[in-house]
């Protein structure tokens, strides 16, 4: 019986240690040596799709073996979070076909690139959330939301969040989804994870709450508006939680 009872308190401490001793995430690239502990966040959180994910970040990392395409594949931040979050996306209607051309390169991706394809009903989702939106009347920071309310998006997810950046599109009297990523809940804080660009790694970001999201976010020097147009508005979810300051 002792000898039972030193077995099972010697496991016990080396789970309990083994548990302590994982690194915590920090902000950078996901990369191969981090990927398993982003994807065991996710999958804690309800996001779908975690081995798919997977998939892309290694497609991505891959790149950085190739001297003129370090970090690039045919992964964006909208297919990312269609692909973790769209289970979660409910909707009463669509848009349906689409005739823009913000998102062309999305879709000759999913409709060419097995690894990067979705369903057509999923397709169909992407375009009318993502895609180009008319500025109406009554201003810039209801376009998003009158979108939604037009084609009865809700999330849905109940522990992460979606969160979207608003553009208005140059010269035109329209609006866009520039950029997404998912937001999570992490030790006291959160972590932001995200395909930065076409051309770039998936990247984990660690901040504290949403105004420090908004610091990292207007920070970037590539969120740039031209002088006289709205500043991009941030929406965790359907919620506005501010706008970059530019």
């Amino acid at each position: 019986m002792k000898r039972l009872f030193a077995l099972t308190f010697i496991t016990l401490i080396f789970i309990l240690t083994s548990c302590t001793s994982s690194p915590a995430l920090k902000t950078g690239d996901i990369t191969n040596e981090n990927l398993s502990a982003v994807c065991g966040v996710l999958e804690e959180h309800g996001l779908h799709n975690v081995s798919t994910f997977e998939k892309w970040v290694r497609d991505t990392n891959s790149g950085t073996e190739k001297e003129d395409t370090s970090g690039f594949s045919d992964a964006d931040c909208r297919m990312t979070v269609m692909l973790l979050a769209g289970d979660d996306i409910e909707y009463e209607s669509v848009e349906k076909p689409y005739d823009g051309t913000y998102l062309m390169f999305d879709m000759d991706v999913m409709e060419n690139n097995e690894l990067y394809s979705f369903p057509e009903e999923k397709k169909q989702l992407f375009t009318t959330l993502f895609g180009e939106m008319k500025i109406p009347e009554d201003g810039f920071d209801r376009v998003f939301t009158d979108n939604l309310e037009k084609y009865g998006i809700r999330f849905t997810g109940k522990d992460y969040s979606v969160i979207s950046i608003l553009f208005k599109a140059y010269q035109m009297p329209d609006a866009f989804i520039g950029h997404t990523g998912i937001l999570v809940p992490y030790k006291s804080g959160y972590l932001f994870i995200e395909k930065t660009a076409f051309s770039a790694p998936y990247r984990v970001t660690a901040v504290k709450d949403e105004k420090e999201l908004l610091d990292v976010l207007s920070k970037r020097p590539d969120y740039t508006v031209e002088k006289g147009e709205p500043a991009p508005l941030v929406y965790r979810d359907s919620e506005l939680i501010g706008s970059l300051n530019k």
